[in-house]
């Protein structure tokens, strides 16, 4: 039985509002959706009933994640897996070969002309009528939000998830430089921390996100990745990742698939660096102004750069009232 979640976008209230849209320098800039009370961009509201409503398909790969989990670095090991670790074809955009569901509600503003020429209509229209089958597809969206297909709890489809995670301290750095770099945040880190905390960032409540899926994490159709697992053993999470696809990779398959997934190697690939998109967007002399760059440091524990003590306690009560008897950790 489909039981149907009942869309409802409201303003923000007027302290988050406002300061939202003081940061990203746009008036009325996100809304709030429930059921989850769900902080998004404003275009969401053309396209959210359409990913609810979209069917979806037992052979799906949904690859799930809140912004900046180093979900770029683990969809492009998915991917690859998927398709018998077919480099040529990697070699297309990330963001059109898997595309994030949300796509059309975040490249928006400073990135529409790239939107329109790549994605010609929506992203769901490009996931459902143009992907190529079985369908690797993205999104940022937390369980709640992602098509009624994949929440239905009858069994009737049931596609493959992948979520990724990462330690909320490290997540919040790297979400801070993405959104200053791609949608021109305005603000301080501490600023943005307090909207983190508060459950008013863009794409949040985080732990909402993060347990919305950790409590699926049994199920035979979903699998659970850490970043830090794939900073401390890669090997082991790709093996991990092929079994869950059913899939079969040799020793040597093994270590080309992570030479590939190298920083290093992620860096300068133009297929998943964004710099493609952003030279569009902003012209070719953007990147040569800034220092900030789509794939950063893929570092743990970056944030005792940023964090003062007191900001760092702060996140660390956050973090241990959130996953108190949910037996989630991370390092």
């Amino acid at each position: 039985m489909k039981t149907k979640p009942n869309l409802t976008f409201s303003k923000l209230d007027k302290e988050t509002g406002d300061k939202i849209d003081r940061m990203f320098e746009k008036e009325d800039c996100m809304v709030e959706i429930n059921p989850g009370r769900v902080i998004l961009p404003a275009d969401y509201m053309t396209i959210g009933q359409d990913i609810l409503d979209m069917e979806v398909l037992d052979d799906d790969v949904w690859m799930c994640s809140y912004p900046r989990t180093g979900s770029t670095w683990a969809q492009e090991m998915v991917w690859l897996i998927g398709h018998d670790l077919d480099y040529e074809g990697a070699k297309s955009l990330q963001q059109i070969r898997c595309p994030l569901v949300e796509l059309s509600c975040i490249m928006v503003d400073g990135h529409a002309e790239w939107h329109d020429e790549s994605v010609r209509g929506t992203s769901v229209d490009l996931v459902k009528y143009r992907l190529a089958h079985p369908r690797y597809i993205r999104s940022h969206l937390p369980w709640d939000l992602l098509p009624i297909d994949i929440l239905n709890e009858d069994g009737s489809v049931k596609p493959k998830v992948i979520y990724t995670s990462r330690n909320p301290k490290d997540m919040v750095v790297s979400y801070y430089h993405y959104c200053s770099l791609v949608h021109g945040l305005k603000g301080t880190f501490e600023d943005f921390c307090d909207l983190f905390i508060r459950d008013r960032a863009p794409f949040g409540p985080v732990w909402n996100h993060i347990l919305g899926f950790w409590k699926r994490r049994d199920d035979p159709n979903v699998l659970f990745i850490k970043f830090e697992e794939m900073k401390r053993d890669l090997p082991n999470v790709v093996r991990r990742t092929a079994d869950f696809l059913n899939k079969t990779l040799s020793d040597e398959d093994v270590l080309k698939l992570c030479d590939h997934l190298s920083f290093a190697n992620m860096k300068t690939n133009r297929a998943v660096n964004l710099e493609a998109i952003l030279e569009k967007s902003f012209g070719k002399s953007y990147l040569e102004q800034t220092s900030l760059r789509f794939i950063r440091k893929g570092e743990i524990g970056d944030w005792k750069n940023y964090m003062s003590d007191d900001l760092s306690r702060r996140f660390d009560d956050w973090a241990e009232q959130n996953m108190k008897g949910s037996e989630l950790s991370f390092e």
